[in-house]
């Protein structure tokens, strides 16, 4: 395949004029791209956008009327949305090309969307919708996932029929999804699932109020969630020997890694031996056997719904506090709303006193990229280099000529420096393998910033943007389908964002109560100040 170069240096730029509010030099850049190549599905939005914010309400509604024609319509939400476009909604033209929008957009919907079989949900599926379901996620998966060359052993169209055949013999809706969600897990990619019918979540996910981790050659609980755990002797830094009668060894390979959708090794490692290694019927307890290095104890730990096992386990998306030799600890967990940038916002002004700062993003999922580039904002008076991404295009005309297929791709645009603050000390920041999505953008950016070591261990290696599609029985399914890369063009889909200073979790340091990885931040930050 082919990359197009969708985002040529003209179009860059004329984003980043756009982001700097330089809207007048923008669309002259994207009108002589348009004298150029024509109106194409690269620069006619914005070239409407700013056609109508520049006042010019004629051709922009001409170059709306063009896009309609041509097949370069966007969806009639974002037109009615979209607050640039506001003095066009006067004009008589307007509503009927709205009208056109709203027709194109209900045709999509028909070719795209499959209601037929978006059924609800039943505890035990036709023969029909079963074998239906299959077929959408293993079509929606060869037109549009992004990383099939990632897994270059993988025969897509044999794993089809192998689970055409298994999901014709499984009684009930929770077999037959285990099957999909063992299907979706060859993909290697966690940014690709099969999420079941909530009604069999508790049957899937429940857990027990506690945190488990593989540090070094053991499965050690890290955290106990629920004070009456302690009642029967289950206690931080006992090792987990077996699950419900298996070596726990054992139990993660039959029982754990089959449905479980991870992108590299680290990835897996990290999930297999966190939240998925004792997930399962909210109904059953699960039993442990227990080792402490002197005895072992048999205990039998009720699991909690999944609602409260995520209460639990939650941790605040922001917090921060003081370390020895004026440094400032900020945890990033969560960038699945906007509360961690506001409440690092809320707090610049006493964390930017500090002589330096190791923000510690390893507990973060990811959520919303713009979140922690907010963040980041404030750290640089330049533009910060983020990421690069790519995705597949079907042509059908190019199939039926024999053409390869081309991608299409660009740069996500620079984070511009906070116009109101800048923090000009040392940094650091530390990440591991649950630095995921959003956060692996945001370490991506922070190396492009070039303003302070990053350490700890790889990143999980998966971001991107996931296409969600529904499955019959109310369950649905994800599959990426952008490929990110750094700004530099190094891929790290697959691999995780390499340290610049690996440092591992040792047992012995997480046994004295030591943070190895935070502790060898400090000592490079301090490094950095001797003279």
């Amino acid at each position: 395949m082919s990359l197009a170069a969708a985002q040529s240096p003209r179009l860059e730029a004329a984003q980043r004029r756009m982001d700097e509010g330089h809207a007048a030099e923008a669309l002259a850049l994207l009108e002589e791209d348009r004298r150029d190549n024509g109106l194409t599905s690269h620069n006619a939005w914005d070239l409407l956008r700013l056609q109508a914010d520049q006042g010019r309400h004629h051709e922009a509604l001409q170059t709306l009327e063009t896009m309609l024609r041509v097949g370069r319509a966007v969806p009639a939400a974002w037109l009615e949305a979209e607050a640039r476009l506001a003095p066009l909604r006067e004009d008589p033209r307007w509503q009927a090309l709205v009208a056109r929008a709203h027709q194109r957009d209900a045709l999509e919907r028909r070719l795209q969307g499959a209601a037929a079989l978006e059924t609800g949900y039943r505890a035990s599926l036709p023969l029909v919708e079963r074998l239906a379901g299959v077929s959408r996620l293993w079509m929606e998966a060869k037109n549009h996932f992004a990383n099939f060359d990632l897994v270059p052993d993988l025969d897509w169209d044999a794993l089809y029929l192998r689970t055409l055949e298994r999901v014709q013999k499984t009684p009930d809706t929770l077999t037959y999804y285990g099957e999909l969600m063992r299907m979706v897990a060859a993909l290697n990619d966690g940014h690709s699932n099969v999420y079941p019918p909530e009604a069999l979540w508790e049957a899937l996910w429940a857990r027990p109020a506690l945190r488990t981790a593989r540090i070094e050659d053991r499965v050690v609980i890290t955290a106990v969630l629920d004070p009456a755990l302690a009642k029967q002797g289950v206690r931080v830094g006992q090792q987990v020997l077996r699950v419900d009668g298996l070596a726990v060894e054992t139990h993660v390979a039959r029982r754990v890694l089959p449905t479980l959708s991870a992108s590299t090794p680290q990835d897996r490692k990290h999930r297999a031996y966190g939240q998925s290694l004792l997930a399962g019927n909210l109904g059953q307890a699960v039993r442990l056997q227990l080792g402490d290095g002197t005895r072992t104890r048999h205990v039998r730990i009720p699991r909690v719904s999944v609602a409260r096992a995520w209460e639990l386990e939650e941790r605040p998306a922001f917090a921060w506090r003081k370390l020895p030799g004026d440094i400032a600890l900020v945890e990033l967990n969560s960038f699945a709303d906007d509360s961690a940038a506001d409440a690092f916002m809320a707090a610049f002004d006493e964390i930017a006193q500090s002589r330096a700062i190791v923000f510690d993003v390893r507990h973060n999922g990811g959520g919303n990229s713009q979140v922690g580039y907010r963040i980041l904002a404030t750290l640089s008076d330049r533009p910060i280099a983020s990421s690069r991404w790519w995705t597949r295009t079907q042509v059908s005309a190019w199939r039926a000529w024999g053409r390869a297929m081309p991608l299409e791709g660009g740069h996500h645009g620079d984070v511009l420096p906070d116009p109101k603050r800048h923090y000009r000390g040392a940094l650091a920041l530390l990440v591991g393998p649950g630095t995921y999505s959003a956060a692996e953008d945001f370490t991506a950016a922070f190396r492009s910033l070039g303003r302070g070591p990053v350490l700890g261990a790889a990143t999980g290696g998966s971001t991107g943007q996931p296409l969600f599609f529904k499955l019959p029985g109310g369950g649905q399914a994800r599959l990426c389908v952008k490929r990110d890369l750094l700004a530099d063009g190094q891929e790290f889909v697959g691999r995780g964002i390499a340290p610049d200073q690996p440092v591992a979790t040792t047992w012995s340091g997480w046994l004295a109560g030591r943070d190895e990885v935070l502790d060898a931040a400090v000592q490079a930050l301090q490094e950095v100040a001797k003279p």
